[in-house]
Formats: structure tokens, C-alpha cells, sequence
């Protein structure tokens, strides 16, 4: 019975790709004749997940010329209506679910075509892309209507936005993704310790992303809000993401909504921990990173050996097994601890307090220990153009890690 469900299986899989194939092959020189008239680039944008509808498109505008049609293929979901509907001021640019088959009926034949926007555009080992402002047509508030809109949820304007990922999404969603993702989560009572603090700061404190019921926010000594609080609106999404004070969060697609918005923002509990990961945080961030144990060499690995754990960086993301556990290697969250210094550091840097020596030096000793032959203009690019650093109390903790 299994062998004739896999057989059928696999027979359907290989008229799918057959019939791309000869789709393509057709549809390649129509293309190419009409590409000489009028100009026109064919994409997708997997809409169904937040991380990929905010970056791709981001990028999508950034790598296509004005003068250019673009074509892009959407899922039949949308993960935020509110952000996909904006995107439709941009001119030039159109949408449907037809686009997707075209797209990758042309990329069967030639994933390299000059016809298409390709996946590898989007995921690249390192991005260059976040030096360059968004071109994403951002709606635009007055100060009268944000203080409405926070007034009516009962919100305090000066509010700090947090995030945890953990799998109560990605299992909700299971059928789209198969992929390990454990090693990026964390605890969201990890961040009590930081929630006191910003209480003493009189912040309103609030949790970002889809709440659910089998989340527990009965440990804090303050209101925390939620998506509960705000009725599940897509909007508000956007407009919390954009007006708080600065975000906290880890790595996770919602973080790109901070990078779209080109915001500051604090990252804590990065895993994977290299160069390309650093260059998809928005510019003038703070990173807080976790670290690995190696069972086989019996300690943590340093900040060197953690760029190289996958010499492609994106088979840690793709993994439908713990790409970590495989290597030998535990993931050790960052501590209540480790997050609080590193929001206290945060405040100093939204104040624009000047950076002090001592983590001047720790920061500018990092980067020297990441550096190797190949990758000077990368480390340049991070160091002084995206101008991101790593949470010097943290560096000054694990001096053993350079």
C-alpha cells in the first residue's frame, strides 16, 4: 500500500515537472519577444508567511529598475492583508497567483533566466541589500491619529515592543513548513527581568505577534498587551511593529518588518550566529547572540568557528532535522540576564548616548577576530555602513568566545 501511494506519488511529481518543462520551453522565446518592447521581470513572493512577504518585496523593488513591469506570483494566502494592500501603490507592479506557474515553468528550464527574479536573489549568503532605503510605499500617520488609535486600545504611546518565537505558529501552520526551526526559539518569561526594568522606565510593554491560548503572560507584575488586546487587526500589527519606542526580538520573520521599516532594533537569541545572518538586521541594531557547546571538543565554539558551522549559511535555516544536534552541537539560549544588559544597552543607543570605550574597543576586537581574507568588504559593509554591534556587555562575558 505505501509503495503504491509513494509510486503514485512520485509519478504525479514527475508529470508536474514534465509539464513545466514544456511550458517553459514555449513560454521563453514569447517572453524574450515581448521583453524587447516592453521590459518586464517574472518573481514570486511566498505571501502565506510574514518574514518573506516584508523581505522579499523589499527586495524585489530593490533589485528591479523603474522602468521595468514586474510580475509577481502570490500565494493564496496572505499573512497581513493591511501590508500586502500597500504594497499596490507602488506602480508597475502586479500581482496574481498565475504569475507563480509562469515563474517557475521559466525558472525549470533556466533558473538563471534574465526573465526572472530568482529565489537566490532573495536568500544570498550575505545581503548588501539594508544600506539602501526601502522603496516600499509606507502609509503615513499623523500624531493626532496615533494617539487615537492607542488612546482606543488603552495603550501608552511610549511603549517597547517584544517578540519570542516559539512553534505555537509554525504548528499551527505545520503543512507549509516542515522544516526545524526549535534552535531560534526562546521563553518570553525570559524577558522579565527586562520588563521590570522598562516598568521602572514607565514603558508600556507589548508582545508582538499571534497570542495564543496556550500562552501564560500571568508572570509579570505588569499589563502586557497582546494580540488579544487588539483584535486580531492586521493593521495595528503594522503600526506596533513601526511606533514603539524600538523593538526586542529574536530570529524570526517578523523581525523584517523592523528591517523594512529600516528601525532600530534589538536582537536577541540569534542562532544561526554569522556574517549573512548580521547583514539582514536593520541598520544600527544590537545583536545579542546565542551560544553553541560542542560536545566533541567539550566547549563553546568561538565567534569565528560559529561563521563557519555551514559553510552555506541557509542549510540551517532549511533543515527538516536539528542541523545543531547533527553537528554535535547544543544551543544555549541567552539568560534573563544577558537580555536585560542588553536592553539597558539598547536604551543608551535609541537616546543616542555616545558609545563608550570599552565597548568601542570589545566591538571593534569582534569584528577583528571575525575577519579573514575573504571577507574584509563584508565586514566593512556590517561595521560601518549598516553600522550594527554586538551587545558589548555580553563580549566583555565571553571574552573566552574571540
Amino acid at each position: 500500500m505505501i509503495k503504491s501511494l509513494l509510486k503514485n506519488y512520485l509519478n504525479k511529481e514527475l508529470m508536474k515537472s514534465y509539464m513545466l518543462f514544456v511550458i517553459g520551453s514555449l513560454l521563453i522565446p514569447i517572453c524574450k519577444i515581448f521583453n524587447k518592447f516592453i521590459k518586464f521581470k517574472i518573481t514570486i513572493l511566498p505571501t502565506s508567511r510574514i518574514g518573506h512577504l516584508v523581505r522579499n518585496y523589499d527586495i524585489i523593488l530593490l533589485k528591479s529598475k523603474e522602468d521595468y513591469l514586474i510580475f509577481i506570483g502570490q500565494d493564496k494566502k496572505i499573512s497581513n492583508k493591511f501590508i500586502f494592500n500597500f504594497y499596490k501603490k507602488n506602480k508597475n507592479i502586479f500581482f496574481s497567483r498565475v504569475f507563480k506557474y509562469l515563474f517557475y515553468s521559466i525558472s525549470r528550464v533556466d533558473p538563471n533566466s534574465n526573465l526572472i527574479i530568482n529565489w537566490d536573489e532573495f536568500n544570498p549568503e550575505f545581503s548588501f541589500d539594508l544600506k539602501h532605503q526601502s522603496k516600499i510605499i509606507l502609509p503615513i500617520y499623523s500624531k493626532n491619529r496615533i494617539s487615537e488609535i492607542f488612546s482606543k486600545y488603552g495603550l501608552n504611546e511610549n511603549f517597547v515592543g517584544l517578540h519570542a518565537r516559539n512553534n505555537l505558529y509554525t504548528n499551527k501552520y505545520a503543512s507549509e513548513d516542515k522544516n526545524f526551526h526549535d534552535y531560534r526559539n526562546f521563553n518570553f518569561i525570559d524577558y522579565k527581568l527586562a520588563i521590570d526594568y522598562l516598568n521602572k522606565k514607565k514603558y508600556s510593554i507589548v508582545k508582538l505577534g499571534e497570542t495564543f491560548s496556550e500562552e501564560s503572560l500571568n508572570n509579570f507584575k505588569t499589563k502586557i498587551f497582546t494580540s488579544n488586546d487588539f483584535e486580531a487587526n492586521e493593521e495595528i500589527d503594522y503600526i506596533l511593529n513601526k511606533y514603539s519606542r524600538y523593538n526586542v526580538v529574536g530570529n524570526t520573520g517578523l523581525s523584517n518588518i523592523s528591517s523594512m521599516l529600516r528601525k532600530k532594533t534589538l536582537y536577541v537569541n540569534i542562532a544561526p550566529f554569522n556574517l549573512g545572518v548580521i547583514s539582514t538586521c536593520s541598520p544600527g541594531s544590537l545583536i545579542l547572540p546565542k551560544k553553541f557547546y560542542c560536545t566533541k571538543k567539550k566547549r563553546f565554539l568561538t565567534f569565528k568557528e560559529n561563521n563557519s558551522i555551514f559553510p552555506d549559511h541557509d542549510t540551517s535555516i532549511h533543515s527538516i532535522s536539528d542541523p545543531y544536534k547533527n553537528k554535535n552541537l547544543t544551543v544555549v539560549n541567552n539568560s534573563p540576564e544577558e537580555i536585560l544588559d542588553a536592553v539597558i544597552e539598547m536604551e543608551e543607543i535609541i537616546q543616542n548616548h555616545n558609545t563608550n570605550d570599552e565597548s568601542k574597543m570589545l566591538n571593534n576586537l569582534f569584528w577583528k577576530k571575525m575577519e579573514s581574507s575573504n571577507n574584509k568588504k563584508e565586514i566593512d559593509y556590517l561595521k560601518n555602513e549598516l553600522k550594527v554591534s554586538i551587545s558589548s556587555k555580553f563580549l566583555k562575558n565571553n571574552q573566552n568566545l574571540f
